[in-house]
């Protein structure tokens, strides 16, 4: 593991004891450059159990201590037990990016677009590593030619204060492994731009994400539109939706209501889902 905190004045470190090497060292280094000053500590690890669940680990930390929660980035190479929506397996080999991004800085308006603003975030991180033609599977897959090449999951514990994590998994190398609940296979930023350019497009991404969503939170609309573009749904396309619930629910694409919730028309009337993924269009 490497671990950066600014604010005490450290530089990255690595143990080999722990996991480290060189090569992560380069990368935090690399990464703390260009982060800042964004955040305030960045913590990256060559193998995790998840970055998702490690910044779930420091939201409970932050409560039980009574600390500020400051800008933090979690970043991995590799995850043992990565986690989708819905708590269903992210396939996370080496060399893919796995990233959490904490903050307290978020207010509650905001909140419920996180997912979207997030979403649009990514589509332009992608962009400039040049990926043009990511489209968004309802409410923050990013696909292309219909297949996934990102997601994202967004937490948020409200309080008087919000802490909130939303992390990020791109598929940076081919997925070999088979996915749960995946209609078509994964595809990778080295199938869509090339292997050689992929690698190093990685911290591009990590960083071009992280500080397209610092200001997709300070100006919401302009990401939100975005959003609304990428979207993949045309209206009367016939989707499958799993509610937060668990639940399924088919129907048509009828459109979003100006929270983003998808309208979900069924015989004569309609149903608005505020929570969930289409997995099917």
């Amino acid at each position: 593991m490497v671990s950066v905190h600014r604010r005490a004045g450290r530089q990255p470190a690595g143990d080999d004891r722990r996991g480290g090497s060189n090569q992560v060292n380069a990368l935090a280094a690399e990464l703390a450059r260009s982060l800042d000053p964004l955040v305030d500590n960045l913590v990256l690890f060559e193998t995790v159990d998840s970055t998702h669940l490690v910044a779930l680990r420091l939201i409970d930390q932050v409560d039980v201590e009574g600390l500020v929660l400051r800008p933090t980035v979690v970043i991995a190479d590799a995850q043992r037990i990565g986690v989708g929506r819905g708590g269903r397996r992210w396939v996370s080999p080496p060399g893919g990016l796995y990233l959490s991004w904490l903050s307290s800085a978020v207010s509650d308006h905001v909140v419920a677009r996180l997912p979207m603003l997030a979403a649009a975030a990514a589509c332009l991180a992608l962009a400039d590593a040049g990926v043009d033609e990511a489209g968004i599977k309802w409410p923050n897959d990013l696909l292309v030619d219909d297949r996934k090449l990102a997601g994202i999951l967004v937490h948020c514990r409200r309080g008087t204060v919000n802490r909130v994590t939303v992390s990020l998994g791109v598929n940076v190398v081919p997925i070999i492994a088979p996915v749960e609940g995946a209609s078509r296979p994964p595809i990778s930023l080295a199938e869509v731009i090339g292997a050689e350019a992929a690698t190093p497009a990685r911290t591009g991404v990590a960083v071009g994400f992280v500080r397209r969503l610092v200001e997709a939170i300070a100006d919401p609309a302009p990401a939100l539109e975005r959003w609304r573009r990428r979207l993949v749904h045309r209206t009367g396309d016939q989707i499958s939706v799993r509610t937060a619930a668990g639940a399924i629910e088919t129907g048509t694409f009828a459109g979003l209501t100006d929270e983003g919730f998808l309208r979900l028309g069924q015989g004569p009337g309609e149903r608005v889902i505020s929570g969930g993924d289409v997995v099917e269009s």
